[in-house]
């Protein structure tokens, strides 16, 4: 039976880690493109070429292997029995030119928390995980498709052509950008042209989406006295409801205690009862006594037998002390 729960509980624990995983993975978008790369990033090889900036804007980090980027869509026949992961796993072998799988076992791939990765778009997969395995033609459309590791689609998103060198196509807030049918919203994004508003910024926010709540804060407590006391009373209550606790605590295990010393001298008395005013049986009454007696007098019994350890150093052993004194000569 234990077993049983025990695996029971390994299964729900690891189905939690696989959904929270997999739900990480759909929150992943495609958040700036530059498809035409003259004196902007370089990457890890002291090269220049163009490169696709992911944000990950959830609150926990994900790791991007095995994971699939293309530059057109790629669907699984209806009439084809594979999985769409095994598909896509096959389709990346033989067209690499528009399919790049992500692979496994390298901690660059990992995104952390409202973070971005940025993936470079110059054909090279032997320079590492984050070089695609094509380019990208920066004098026709680009549509670039992210799919999860299962093969469902992920974010997609529409270059325009001919691009000015050193611009990008990105969003205008982070992250903020919905698949509407598979369809995406072509309102959220706008041309980067570098400028101060509208600055490139590869591996780096582009606009911060404000929070409404930081907001409101700014304006009703500018100086920060409400939070301020508001977090020293949550502290303090916090400290109380523990001091209440621990001496509930207290008192009940005293209480306990109390119990028990009091009982020792009511077992006492019952055991100097006369068994004539008991009116039990002599059997059933002797019993009890015994009992009674092995519970009061329960202690270690001595063997009686005394241990001498003899020191050798001693008046009465030393052999010095039993010998005679050797006469004088005059």
């Amino acid at each position: 039976m234990n077993t049983k729960r025990i695996l029971l509980s390994v299964a729900l624990v690891a189905l939690a880690v696989f959904t929270s995983v997999a739900q990480g993975r759909k929150d992943l978008r495609f958040n700036e493109v530059m498809t035409v790369n003259d004196s902007s990033y370089i990457d890890t090889n002291g090269h220049r070429a163009a490169w696709v900036e992911i944000f990950n804007r959830s609150y926990g980090t994900v790791g991007m292997e095995q994971m699939f980027i293309a530059n057109k869509e790629v669907v699984k026949p209806e009439s084809d029995p594979r999985k769409p992961k095994d598909y896509l796993n096959e389709y990346a072998v033989k067209h690499p030119d528009v399919l790049y799988e992500i692979p496994r076992g390298d901690r660059d791939t990992k995104v952390a928390p409202r973070t971005h990765i940025v993936f470079y778009a110059d054909g090279n997969t032997a320079a590492g995980a984050l070089h695609l395995s094509y380019a990208l033609d920066p004098s026709h459309e680009n549509t670039l498709y992210l799919y999860d590791v299962n093969g469902d689609l992920v974010d997609k998103v529409t270059i325009p052509a001919n691009i000015p060198a050193n611009q990008t196509w990105a969003l205008k807030v982070d992250g903020k950008s919905e698949l509407t049918d598979n369809q995406e919203d072509k309102t959220a994004w706008s041309m980067r042209d570098g400028t101060d508003k509208s600055a490139v910024t590869p591996g780096k926010f582009n606009t911060t989406d404000l929070n409404d709540n930081i907001e409101k804060f700014h304006k009703h407590d500018p100086s920060g006295i409400i939070i301020t006391l508001c977090a020293v009373a949550i502290v303090f209550l916090a400290l109380l409801l523990l001091f209440i606790l621990f001496y509930i605590f207290g008192k009940l295990n005293t209480m306990g205690s109390n119990d028990k010393t009091e009982a020792e001298p009511a077992l006492a008395k019952i055991a100097d009862t006369p068994a004539s005013s008991a009116g039990a049986d002599d059997e059933v009454m002797a019993a009890i006594c015994f009992a009674l007696y092995q519970h009061l007098n329960a202690h270690d019994q001595e063997s009686g037998v005394l241990t001498f350890r003899r020191d050798n150093n001693t008046a009465w052993s030393a052999k010095s002390s039993l010998m005679r004194a050797l006469p004088e000569r005059r």
